[in-house]
């Protein structure tokens, strides 16, 4: 084992420590709260759900590879211990961001050399959106395993793996697909005699092995990619996505949204930032400086004159980022994570950036230090955001913790919104007209802004106060009420 793969095990060994600490304390939130209850609905009843209350008014689509592991966990554990069950399901997107970087070390490694691979891993190990996704429950993560292990495979001459691994991919999330591209033009760069046979291979598995889930979509939604490009398919209309509106391209808050989302920003969310107060807005401009540093060498990667698979490089970025485009204008801004995937070959140019920068005498001191700063001050921002983010769902324990231990397990509330549902474990609906007749129970938070969608509008607000039902429950702290129905 050469000193430059000795290296990289050990940032892979720090990776994992880091994603580890941060999945300890970690509170699902976000669209965590619809997955992993997918996974458990489908651990429960062995098969998969459509319209069954998970947390959104719309049914479920999502391609199921994720969803399948974590009813895997919920399967094994779910016997053995609730809390262990729910441990397993968190730990599913850390073990899957591990596995994926240290397949991009041993992939760059093939393409490249052990020194570009330790340096890319590098990059992949402190950039804070990888480091996000492999700790939240979130397909993310899958996808870049299954997408990079397709990679690899065609690296090492298995193309019918390589095929697998790509239609898996698809699997984990949509975007998966787009790796079919790269690997064709991978093949077409190793100039073999079997390249029609081989391409053939590499479009035709994927599909194959996606086509299920594809088909399903399909026939039931009307949309196999449901509910993205709606407006081509015109399917169910419910929450999808059907407007394509190409002015989101020149916002210029499409960079600024970006650029926060890769350095950990949720979603890229900028008026989040705008939001700091306290010391966290006095260090807010020293965290900036950090991602200016963090990102110099990628500037020099990017301009590095490499020959050889460097063209690889751009054509992977390129896919990645054109899909990027798409769901910016079919979606929205807030969407950086959609490139996650090319993450792999901005690591590759970071590298190049790097051992370029440290060939000069007077950066070879300078620019390491500089980094392992920025890194530093990266690594405890995300550190600072997860224990202030566990803080605040922490207050509202005692209000999952009465929902869960004084209602029936089988009783249906009102609450809008992924996550209520997700802590009270409950069977959780809307609130429309209709569909507060049928529930037990109605969970009313006006405050409650780590989920926004589940406070009323008004005129929802006063339609639930005029049933005048009794109030089983109230904690005037956190301004929860929970009303029960009288029947």
């Amino acid at each position: 084992m050469d000193k430059y793969t000795k290296y990289s095990v050990c940032i892979i060994i720090l990776f994992s420590i880091i994603v580890l600490s941060l999945a300890s304390v970690y509170r699902v939130s976000g669209d965590g709260c619809w997955h992993i209850p997918a996974g458990k609905f489908i651990a429960d009843e062995k098969r998969f759900p459509l319209f069954e209350p998970l947390g959104r008014d719309e049914p479920f689509w999502s391609p199921p590879m994720y969803h399948i592991i974590i009813a895997t966990a919920y399967f094994i554990f779910g016997n053995i211990s609730h809390a262990g069950a729910n441990l397993a399901a968190k730990l599913v997107s850390p073990a899957f961001g591990i596995l994926a970087i240290v397949f991009s070390f041993l992939t760059v490694k093939n393409l490249y050399n052990s020194k570009i691979a330790f340096y890319s891993t590098v990059f992949l190990a402190f950039i804070p959106i990888f480091i996000d996704y492999s700790v939240l429950s979130y397909a993310e993560s899958t996808l870049m395993f299954f997408a990079v292990l397709s990679v690899y495979f065609l690296a090492r001459g298995n193309v019918l793996l390589s095929g697998a691994a790509a239609g898996l991919a698809i699997l984990a999330k949509y975007n998966g697909i787009l790796i079919i591209p790269v690997l064709l033009f991978i093949l077409c760069k190793k100039h073999e005699k079997k390249f029609l046979r081989n391409a053939a291979i590499l479009v035709i598995v994927p599909l194959l092995v996606a086509s299920p889930w594809l088909i399903r979509n399909w026939a039931l939604l009307g949309n196999p990619v449901w509910p993205f490009l709606n407006f081509l398919f015109k399917g169910y209309e419910a929450k999808s996505y059907s407007a394509f509106d190409y002015g989101r391209l020149t916002s210029p808050y499409l960079f600024i949204s970006t650029y926060l989302g890769f350095f950990g920003v949720p979603d890229g969310n900028y008026t989040l930032v705008s939001g700091l107060g306290g010391y966290i807005k006095t260090l807010f401009p020293i965290w900036i400086l950090g991602t200016f540093i963090f990102i110099i060498p990628l500037l020099a990667g990017l301009f590095v004159k490499k020959t050889g698979k460097k063209d690889i490089l751009f054509v992977w970025l390129a896919c990645f980022f054109a899909l990027f485009l798409v769901y910016v204008a079919n979606v929205g801004i807030l969407v950086s994570r959609i490139i996650l995937p090319g993450l792999i070959p901005l690591a590759v140019f970071w590298a190049f950036g790097l051992e370029r920068l440290l060939l000069n005498e007077k950066l070879r001191k300078a620019i390491p230090f500089l980094i392992s700063l920025a890194i530093i001050g990266l690594v405890f921002a995300l550190f600072a955001k997860f224990y202030t983010a566990a803080g605040y769902w922490a207050v509202y324990k005692p209000d999952f913790e009465w929902a869960r231990e004084n209602t029936p397990v089988d009783s249906v509330f009102i609450a809008s919104g992924q996550c209520v549902p997700y802590n009270i474990e409950r069977a959780s609906l809307y609130a429309t007209g209709e569909n507060i007749k049928k529930a037990d129970y109605i969970w009313v938070n006006q405050n409650f802004w780590l989920d926004r969608i589940s406070i009323y509008d008004e005129s929802t607000l006063k339609e639930v106060q005029a049933l005048n039902y009794p109030k089983a429950y109230e904690n005037k702290r956190t301004s929860t009420i929970i009303y029960k129905a009288k029947k």
